[in-house]
């Protein structure tokens, strides 16, 4: 088990160290603004949500991940603002993820095109003299590394017409390779790491109770294989809804359930099961999330913000 440890903690800390090391999927059920900067402003409020991630559960310092996101139109103003904190801490590692979000509105007669733009900073450091080492003299790990701040710039397109909302993004452009010659990142925009994210959605209402949405995220890039999640929900009476998603490069099934308490504050949670190698030894993560928006006179656009 300690050796399974070991080799989860450096594949985990590879991720972190080369290229575009967020895993951007994992937002997509709770915090699509940060896979798409166009979506500030979208909840037509003023929203507040807070997100904690715990990633296979029953694992020794397994990863975990803690954000929070505010957003808001500005008023009288065809434009929205945001602000994404994410902090993803992977045993002795912490990368921190600081963006800034714009939106800017064009309508048309029957629909609405948002175009973002996310600039930011990332924060990365390693706690290495909390590692159990064997040799208490390596000189490696009796110092902490210093904390690298490096900027980011994300970019994307929302559309909305009617129930149909459509997305396009390029999240994190900005490669980031750690140098150890030079003990620091080297900065690239190359376009051969670029994430391209579509985005869809539907949402077809049963009957005056009860209505259902369907969709979907795909993933592209020139590395990897296409990755898609595609998400069902179903909600009764505007305030409890039930949902099934499924990662098709993770083999990740995840259940979704959202709570609206009031006309203001929401609960969610979602439980993640693996049907991949790592479910020999673990097989669920644990997500929740608490949403509150200031404001509730105009009427939502987007059904993700229930």
């Amino acid at each position: 088990m300690r050796i399974l440890r070991i080799i989860c903690f450096l594949l985990m800390l590879s991720k972190m160290v080369l290229a575009q090391n967020h895993d951007i999927n994992q937002y997509y059920i709770f915090n699509y603004l940060a896979i798409n900067p166009a979506f500030a402003g979208s909840s037509k409020a003023l929203s507040a949500t807070l997100i904690y991630r715990n990633q296979w559960v029953g694992f020794s310092d397994a990863p975990t991940t803690n954000s929070v996101t505010i957003h808001s139109p500005l008023r009288k103003q065809k434009m929205g603002i945001g602000l994404n904190i994410i902090s993803d801490n992977i045993n002795v590692s912490n990368e921190t993820s600081i963006m800034g979000n714009y939106a800017y509105y064009v309508d048309f007669k029957n629909s609405t095109l948002a175009l973002g733009l996310g600039v930011g900073l990332r924060l990365r450091n390693t706690k290495w003299t909390e590692l159990e080492a064997n040799d208490i003299d390596d000189y490696l790990i009796q110092s902490n590394s210093p904390t690298y701040i490096n900027p980011d710039v994300s970019l994307g397109v929302y559309y909305t017409r009617g129930n149909y909302h459509l997305g396009f993004s390029i999240p994190y452009l900005l490669n980031h390779e750690f140098d150890s010659t030079k003990d620091k990142y080297v900065v690239r925009n190359d376009s051969k790491y670029y994430q391209y994210l579509i985005s869809g959605d539907y949402s077809y209402q049963i009957n005056s109770k009860s209505s259902v949405l369907l969709g979907s995220l795909i993933t592209l890039n020139q590395t990897d294989k296409i990755n898609v999640i595609s998400n069902f929900r179903f909600t009764y009476l505007e305030k409890y809804a039930i949902g099934l998603a499924y990662d098709s490069e993770q083999c990740v099934y995840k259940s979704i359930l959202h709570v609206q308490l009031n006309r203001q504050l929401t609960l969610g949670y979602s439980l993640d099961i693996n049907n991949n190698a790592i479910s020999k030894y673990q097989n669920v993560s644990h997500e929740f999330m608490l949403r509150y928006n200031f404001g509730y006179v105009i009427k939502v656009s987007s059904p993700r913000n229930f």
